[in-house]
């Protein structure tokens, strides 16, 4: 079964140039000559939601991609609004962190700053909306019990005590103008169990937000995760995250072949690298590009990657997907229990029974084997 891909035409033709520009043998081409007003605005509006605006004004800037006076200008207040967002999310992420630290918590920061100060050329051309941080799973309900404590807001009860640090993905808090996503795994679904969790916690890659050190993954850590957050993130794929695998991409190729196989994700980490290549017109030469673009996933890859690959991709489909390859009895049971029998300050304006529940997550999660739904 041939995988499911995205298509060129969910994005403007000249965003493809602009999100490769600067990679070693990006080969799409510029527009010869500036876009009229309405086309111009069209992509500009692409570049904010695939969060690549800094990318377009180093286009404009250098010239590579052709504009006019006012584009220029457009294209530049754009990416200075982008960058004062990072700075405000810097700021709130050396605090929470630092907050975390003193209750006793370790943290690992997830793509955003890391990306942006370890593996960008510039920090600059890297923006973010949110903080992403990953907790060890036993770590989670201290830490947000910390961050609640300090002011912030859940965004979602926990279906039963326990579920966030054993089986989800995390859990979000909110404080007055920013996001933080608490990870204990890369996604929620058959992918996020596959993940080695341990592996995580390796000494991972530290670096400096003025005069503060954070902890980022390790590179082979943080290229597997770009590739999830590109692969099973957003649909249709974000250009940004493409990018991301991009610069990430591993000095050693062919170990980051055998970690992925060695976790049961090389679906995951070849969908994404082939996307980036494709999508961004990079060569496929190279031990991984090759690999890449010539691996066809089983039924069951298929089917997991179903599960991401597609608009309306729900939480339900997701969870159900996960209850199969859950290790061991017990955890399944648990498992079963919270999505059939949650605590009422999750059900509440949801579902009206278990059975209603459990319908509509069977239903949603059959919907995945379908390609005409993604």
């Amino acid at each position: 079964m041939a995988r499911i891909l995205c298509d060129e035409s969910a994005y403007p033709t000249a965003l493809l140039a602009v999100a490769g520009h600067g990679l070693p043998g990006a080969a799409r081409s510029f527009p010869s000559a500036p876009l009229d007003d309405d086309t111009w605005s069209v992509l500009l509006a692409a570049a904010r939601s695939n969060r690549v605006v800094g990318l377009l004004r180093s286009t404009v800037d250098s010239g590579a991609m052709p504009a006019t006076s006012a584009q220029r200008q457009e294209a530049r207040a754009a990416h200075r609004t982008a960058l004062m967002r990072v700075l405000s999310l810097e700021r709130y992420l050396v605090t929470m962190t630092a907050l975390l630290s003193e209750a006793g918590i370790e943290t690992r920061v997830l793509k955003g700053s890391a990306y942006a100060h370890l593996d960008y050329p510039d920090p600059a051309l890297r923006s973010f909306i949110d903080l992403d941080l990953l907790f060890r799973p036993d770590d989670i309900p201290h830490a947000v019990s910390t961050l609640v404590d300090a002011g912030l807001t859940r965004i979602l009860a926990e279906p039963r005590p326990g579920f966030d640090r054993r089986f989800d993905k995390g859990t979000t808090v909110r404080g007055a103008d920013f996001e933080i996503d608490l990870h204990r795994t890369f996604v929620l679904g058959p992918w996020g169990v596959r993940v080695q969790l341990d592996a995580l916690w390796d000494a991972g890659e530290s670096f400096a937000i003025g005069d503060h050190r954070l902890t980022a993954l390790s590179a082979p850590n943080r290229f597997l995760h770009a590739c999830y957050h590109a692969a099973l993130g957003d649909w249709p794929l974000r250009l940004g995250s493409l990018r991301d695998v991009a610069e990430l991409h591993p000095t050693d190729e062919r170990g980051l072949i055998d970690r992925a196989t060695a976790w049961g994700v090389q679906a995951v980490v070849a969908a994404a690298v082939a996307d980036s290549t494709r999508l961004l017109g990079l060569s496929t030469t190279g031990v991984l590009r090759e690999w890449a673009v010539s691996y066809v996933p089983n039924q069951r890859e298929e089917r997991w990657l179903g599960l991401h690959t597609r608009t309306n991709k729900t939480y339900a489909a997701q969870a159900i997907a996960t209850l199969p390859v859950l290790p061991g009895l017990r955890d399944k049971a648990a498992f079963l229990m919270a999505l059939l029998l949650p605590d009422a300050s999750y059900t509440a304006d949801r579902h009206k029974s278990a059975l209603s529940r459990l319908r509509f997550g069977f239903r949603e999660a059959l919907r995945g084997r379908d390609p005409g739904t993604r």
